[in-house]
């Protein structure tokens, strides 16, 4: 199967167009289905020792603890994961960027940023919490922001 690629200034860009011969219908039908889907992680509410699976829009950040990650969601819910931030890498294609050594940020929470200390750069999300992005992950961060 070929892919072709036709670039338009006026395409919107929460718009994709395709065009295919009739007989591809169930294979589109199958690849919209597929993007469509939410993305969904499965990790363990420590008070009630249950997994629960979470939405990735639902999370605002997850934080390395030692062998495990904290996940922090919108609505002030702590939960627990089996893995560590590098196993995680995976979520960058889905919004979730790393912005220090030990925090995985949601960039859709993000209601402000504003330059701190030592090149570093300080972000607000919209729940009114504060995360500190350091200077490595900084210049990334504001490329995706603006």
């Amino acid at each position: 199967m070929k892919f072709n690629y036709i670039w338009k200034n006026n395409q919107s860009s929460s718009e994709i167009e395709i065009i295919s011969n009739p007989s591809n219908k169930k294979l589109l039908s199958t690849f919209e289905q597929h993007f469509s889907q939410s993305i969904t992680l499965s990790a363990t509410d420590f008070k009630t020792n249950r997994q629960v699976v979470i939405e990735l829009n639902d999370i605002e950040a997850i934080e390395a603890s030692g062998h495990f990650t904290k996940i922090f969601l919108i609505d002030g819910t702590e939960l627990l994961l089996n893995k560590i931030l590098k196993e995680l890498s995976y979520l960058e294609s889905f919004g979730l960027v790393r912005i220090n050594n030990s925090t995985i940020l949601n960039l859709k929470q993000i209601r402000a940023f504003a330059s701190g200390s030592h090149a570093r750069l300080e972000v607000i999300t919209k729940q009114q919490n504060k995360y500190i992005v350091s200077r490595h992950y900084a210049k990334s961060i504001k490329e995706k922001l603006i």
